[in-house]
């Protein structure tokens, strides 16, 4: 948390607001890398701004505007899904091109090592990349200057030391300060004696202890934490449907829904009813667009993009978006999924157990390396979420769950 959330987004932020101290004979008019100034700092912060609507609830806290609130106690949260989310898209053509390159290759590394599991190409990917980053952050802002020493901060030295160290002791998520905090925070909610704090502090930790090993060594002593809620449908494999629910089964509304469903049946497609919620194994919930567009875009959070590995049951019907710009792809590192959405040409139908999460999928208008310049929207995913996901079943009121279309 604090790495990337406090340590990292505070270099990054004052070296392009051009807040970095500087030291004679250093001129900060040769800072070509301090762009996020005046007039294009205040774009940047309006355009973080109006991504919230397209980012789910289950990336928590949304970044607000950082050119009006960064200095009023914005969230670590905020900072890792503005810099790390958002940012390689946003400041594609502003931040100049070697740092963007830059700061790319050290947001890849970033999301690779705040996955909750990591397979040794990607930790050697993630180290590989760190390395490089580190380098080529000395070469373009430090430039072995030394009046510019102070640029190099610990944090990065200690980027080249999480991938080593998660080959020892796990991916640096499970360990992270979201964890500790929280675990520390339902310790202290055990105590209930002034007196002695820190016996009872021990106290309490050594029965937790002992529960957890009689529930690892007996688990039917360990029920489920939360149930389905009521009208449910629980389908297998950690997948649930939610209300609201069509009263009545009904045909496909369109043309091209039809043909989805006919092609994915290969017949004619039948009725079924539609569903507006689906609670998904990692603990998200993904919206149907039939209950979302019911919402105002300013006063909801997007959560109908999701992410799906590629007898007839429980099915979606899916709109694909285009695959990503390959050029900007390769280009970013792998950080900047700029599609196109197809419409109802893009229409298919996938199995439920398909979706794995709920991505944020925002608009922009980039300038592509081809040198097209059009409407496309690039693909946010949540970091971090296997860990941070505690099994809440809810993740956000919804107040369509009482429609008219749905069963008493």
């Amino acid at each position: 948390m604090h790495f990337s959330g406090a340590n990292m987004a505070a270099l990054f932020t004052d070296l392009w607001c051009g807040k970095m101290k500087n030291y004679a004979p250093d001129d900060r008019a040769t800072w070509d890398w301090a762009v996020l100034v005046n007039d294009v700092w205040e774009e940047h912060g309006a355009a973080v701004a109006a991504c919230r609507p397209y980012l789910p609830g289950s990336f928590d806290n949304p970044p607000r505007n950082p050119a009006e609130k960064m200095n009023t106690h914005y969230k670590a949260r905020e900072y890792i899904t503005w810099l790390f989310g958002l940012a390689p898209a946003l400041l594609y053509g502003i931040l100049p091109h070697k740092y963007w390159l830059n700061f790319c290759k050290f947001t890849q590394a970033l999301r690779i090592m705040s996955q909750y599991s990591i397979n040794s190409a990607q930790l050697m990917d993630a180290f590989i990349k760190f390395a490089e980053w580190e380098g080529e952050f000395e070469e373009i802002y430090y430039q072995r200057l030394a009046h510019r020493l102070h640029f190099i901060r610990p944090c990065v030295h200690l980027s080249n030391h999480l991938a080593l160290k998660a080959s020892r002791v796990g991916s640096p998520i499970c360990s992270s300060q979201w964890t500790m905090e929280r675990t520390f925070a339902d310790v202290e909610f055990d105590l209930r004696q002034p007196k002695l704090p820190y016996a009872c502090l021990t106290q309490v930790c050594s029965l937790r202890c002992q529960t957890n090993a009689i529930k690892s060594m007996f688990p039917h002593f360990d029920p489920p934490d939360v149930l389905a809620p009521r009208y449910s449908l629980d389908i297998g494999n950690g997948y649930v449907l939610l209300r609201a629910r069509d009263k009545r089964s009904r045909c496909a509304a369109s043309p091209a829904e039809a043909a989805a469903m006919a092609d994915f049946l290969g017949h004619e497609a039948p009725k079924f009813f539609r569903w507006a919620r689906l609670h998904l194994p990692n603990g998200q919930i993904s919206r149907s667009a039939w209950k979302e567009k019911d919402r105002p875009v300013e006063h909801s959070r997007s959560a109908r993009n999701i992410k799906a590995k590629w007898h007839f049951k429980n099915v979606a019907i899916v709109s694909l978006y285009s695959p990503p710009d390959a050029a900007l792809l390769e280009l970013s590192f792998g950080t900047v999924w700029s599609c196109k959405h197809q419409g109802d040409r893009g229409l298919h139908v996938v199995e439920i157990e398909q979706i794995q999460a709920v991505v944020a999928v925002i608009p922009h208008r980039p300038t592509l390396p081809s040198g097209v310049t059009e409407d496309r929207f690039f693909v946010v995913e949540r970091t971090g979420l296997d860990v941070s996901m505690t099994g809440v079943f809810l993740e956000e009121n919804d107040d369509n769950v009482d429609s008219d279309e749905e069963e008493g």
